[in-house]
């Protein structure tokens, strides 16, 4: 039932994965020249404002039966709030929007309710989603401006089905970043809010998932942070723990050393020896 291009939550899928599918397509488009325009978007506190009537309805047509469907409007709907200033409160009221995010349900809910977006969006770009952080990109070849309009076209299903839903962008966090060796930047991509076009900000480097893309794909600057990192923790577990047995020295290491250095390795692969030097050198370094 859920998209394939979803990647959060899901049994056998991950950051990991869904960063090496991404790259090994990017890798696929860029051998066949052009640039590839990716616009990342930002919700504002998605699961705080998902509306708890429309996804009762996005439920019902997804064919759950009456009476889960009734029990998650009770799971959903028991809370109640109110409003203390001082020493006067308010009336209580129930709560009608937000998802709980500490339980298995909560994120299941919130993927159900996103599901279509995903569907949408395809039609006129690629998209990739881990929960509510979506990304959308296209293969843009000779500076063709068609390619970057029918972006543009994604990005706009994008926001109108954010109002229809009653969910927000955060304009001021969704960036443009265009990869290739020789970029061009002249297409400006925006949003229509209230009659007014809000242009996005572009940028030539953005964290996502964790990694460090910059526009050229060549992840020094990502490597660099890691390796960095790797050897400050180092530092912190040479500093602080000089009487742990070898079991425990491992257990240290591999939890705040390695940890840094493993993580999605695959995808900054270009620049493996950095890493195996970092590694053996961290190594020694306990050892020692």
């Amino acid at each position: 039932m859920l998209s394939s291009k979803q990647y959060g939550f899901i049994k056998s899928r991950s950051t990991h994965l869904q960063l090496l599918e991404m790259l090994d397509k990017w890798t696929e488009y860029l051998e066949n020249e052009g640039q590839i325009d990716t616009i990342y978007t930002d919700f504002d506190k998605a699961f705080d404002k998902v509306p708890h009537k429309r996804l009762l309805s996005k439920l019902k047509s997804y064919g759950i039966c009456d009476t889960i469907i009734d029990w998650i409007g009770d799971f959903l709907q028991a809370g109640k709030f109110r409003v203390r200033v001082k020493l006067g409160c308010s009336d209580w009221s129930y709560v009608i929007s937000g998802i709980p995010q500490k339980n298995v349900l909560g994120l299941l809910l919130f993927l159900i309710y996103i599901n279509d977006l995903i569907l949408l969006c395809q039609a006129d770009s690629d998209i990739y989603v881990f929960a509510d952080d979506a990304k959308l990109f296209r293969h843009v070849l000779g500076l063709n401006v068609n390619d970057c309009d029918t972006l543009q076209g994604g990005i706009t299903t994008l926001h109108n089905w954010t109002k229809d839903w009653l969910l927000k962008l955060n304009v001021n966090k969704c960036k443009v970043v265009s990869f290739e060796r020789t970029v061009d930047s002249s297409y400006v991509y925006e949003l229509i809010e209230n009659n007014q076009s809000l242009y996005l900000a572009r940028t030539n480097q953005i964290t996502d998932l964790g990694i460090l893309f910059d526009e050229k794909l060549t992840f020094k600057e990502h490597i660099n942070d890691k390796v960095n990192k790797a050897y400050s923790m180092l530092g912190i577990i040479k500093r602080n723990f000089n009487y742990l047995t070898v079991t425990s020295l491992t257990f240290l290491y591999k939890g705040m050393v390695r940890s840094h250095i493993d993580y999605c390795s695959l995808v900054s692969a270009t620049h493996k020896k950095e890493i195996l030097i970092c590694w053996n050198e961290c190594k020694n370094g306990l050892l020692r």
